[in-house]
Parts: C-alpha cells; sequence; structure tokens
C-alpha cells in the first residue's frame, strides 16, 4: 500500500505538472512530495524525472510508470463505479469519446442496432482528437475512444487499436471564394488565404494537424469546437476549411465547394481504440463488437 500511495502521488505530480499544484491537491507540503519522489525512485531505483524549472519532464521510466500510474487508478475508479451502480441500481453508462468524422459521420448510422438492443444503457458521446482520447482511456474517463490510428511506433502497450476504415481531410470554401472552381489549387495559393480550423472540445494544442496540411497560426481566422458553426462561418467569409471526407455530403449540401488541391492531402486510418478491462462488461463489449463488425459495410462506402 505504501508503494502504492507514492505512485498515485506521482501520477498526480505528472498529471499537475508543478510540484506546487500537486502538493496542494495532495493536501501535503511540497517538501513532502518532492522527499516522497526521491523514496519512489529509491524503491525503484530508478530516475523517473526531472525538475525543470517549476515544471517537470519524465524520463522513459517515467513515462512507462504513468501509463501503468493511470490503468491503476482506471482500475480503482472502476471498481468504485461498479459497487456505486451495484448499491444505487443505477442505469448501466457507456462513456464514448470520438472526433468529428464519427460524431457527424458513421457513428450513428453503426450503432442503430446497438441502441435498441441495449435500451436502458445511457450513452455519453464526447467530442476529441485522437491524442485526448487516449489519455482519456488511460485514466478511466472513458471507455472507448474512436479516432485516427497513430503509427506503430506510437501507439500505447495498455491500449488495444482495431482500424475501421480509411479518411482524408477534403478543404471547402464558399462558391464566392477567389479559388472556388480553380483546378489544381497550389499550396502557394493556399498559404495566402485564411483558415477556419474544427477543433474539438477542450482541445489546447497547435493548429497544424499532422493528417491535414501546414497552416501558419496568423491565418487562423476562427477557431470553432462545432461542425455546424464552422459550415455556416465558410459559407459567409472568405476562409478555407478542412473537413474529413465523409462529411462533405454535409457541406455540399449546405453551399460549399470542394477545392481540388495540387498535392493530395493523405489519408489515414481512423477506427476503435480501449483497454481490456471494458472487455469484463456485456454492454461495452457487445459494442465493440458492433463497430468491428461493420467494419465491411463502412469500407464499401470509403473513400480514399
Amino acid at each position: 500500500m505504501y508503494l502504492h500511495k507514492l505512485i498515485f502521488q506521482f501520477k498526480m505530480l505528472v498529471d499537475k505538472k508543478t510540484f506546487t499544484s500537486a502538493a496542494e491537491s495532495l493536501f501535503i507540503s511540497q517538501p513532502t512530495l518532492t522527499q516522497n519522489m526521491q523514496r519512489l525512485e529509491a524503491e525503484l531505483e530508478v530516475p523517473l524525472l526531472f525538475r525543470e524549472g517549476k515544471k517537470i519532464s519524465l524520463t522513459v521510466y517515467g513515462e512507462s510508470l504513468y501509463q501503468h500510474a493511470c490503468l491503476l487508478d482506471r482500475n480503482y475508479q472502476q471498481a468504485l463505479l461498479s459497487i456505486d451502480a451495484i448499491k444505487h441500481s443505477h442505469r448501466q453508462q457507456l462513456v464514448i469519446e470520438c472526433g468529428h468524422a464519427w460524431s457527424h459521420g458513421v457513428l450513428f448510422h453503426l450503432m442503430k442496432d446497438y441502441v435498441k438492443q441495449y435500451p436502458k444503457i445511457r450513452m455519453v458521446i464526447k467530442n476529441s482528437n485522437t491524442a485526448m482520447g487516449q489519455q482519456r482511456l488511460l485514466k478511466g474517463e472513458c471507455d472507448l475512444a474512436l479516432g485516427a490510428i497513430p503509427p506503430p511506433e506510437k501507439r500505447i502497450a495498455a491500449i488495444h487499436y482495431v482500424p475501421i476504415f480509411t479518411t482524408r481531410f477534403v478543404l471547402f470554401c464558399s462558391d464566392e471564394h477567389p479559388l472556388a472552381g480553380v483546378q489544381n489549387v497550389t499550396e502557394k495559393q493556399l498559404d495566402k488565404c485564411e483558415w477556419i480550423i474544427l477543433k474539438h472540445e477542450s482541445e489546447n494544442e497547435e493548429f497544424n494537424d499532422p493528417l491535414l496540411c501546414p497552416i501558419s497560426p496568423e491565418k487562423v481566422r476562427f477557431d470553432v469546437s462545432s461542425v455546424s458553426n464552422a459550415i455556416t462561418l465558410a459559407k459567409q467569409t472568405q476562409c478555407i476549411l478542412a473537413l474529413p471526407v465523409h462529411l462533405e455530403a454535409e457541406a455540399r449540401h449546405r453551399g460549399l465547394v470542394r477545392l481540388n488541391t495540387v498535392n493530395a492531402i493523405p489519408s489515414f486510418y481512423t477506427g476503435i481504440m480501449y483497454i481490456d478491462d471494458v472487455l469484463k462488461y456485456e454492454h461495452k463489449k457487445m459494442f465493440i463488437d458492433t463497430i468491428i463488425s461493420a467494419k465491411k459495410t463502412v469500407d464499401d462506402h470509403d473513400v480514399i
């Protein structure tokens, strides 16, 4: 239990990013937290972190321990939730993190039969990018994540990754934009344009998406987290908007024009991500099976 306590404090330190903030959250003094981290490193016989001014950075050992600490905390929270559900007969819940290509594309079509089969399940659907989805999986803040599948070298060992379909970004603008109707739009022409960036809830990362194309921050005029608002702004302004190809029908229906670019934007796999412990729950396992079994149907409509 002593080691478990130190590991929990280590996780809190990584989450809060500074000794001061972590100590306040743990209701202990900063010197005590510092000593406890030194004790933890001594117990494990490896360095876990470096102090860089007020902030910290993790060693390779620290990165590994943090992932396992998240899993320990996740199991603890799941145990409390399960006991609470039995005690109070709460409705079972399924929490899903997903990107815009899912929430505004294929998700609701795929889950139609599942909803009928499990009418009493409370479903919580949140928008997030792949990085956020994976972190929330580890922390137990969601059951499943749907989004871009990272390359093998960037995957987390505790998470299962199942590609479902391929997608890519497509660029749109209003029919009054100077580039509307232009054949083979170049990067140089795009560099002169202003952009609408469609982000996810609580996303604080840089504008550049490795799956899209480089966008200079000073060229970003609107930063929104709603697909509907982004399309409306693109229709009313002289800005470029990037959307997943599965949202093309909605964009065209609302009056946007697709740009034809010289350089093709690369396609990427998107799919489902989960951790072993969700397989213990029938309603969660069944949702995973539902998404995976629909893979062939989605592939038939895939556009690369």
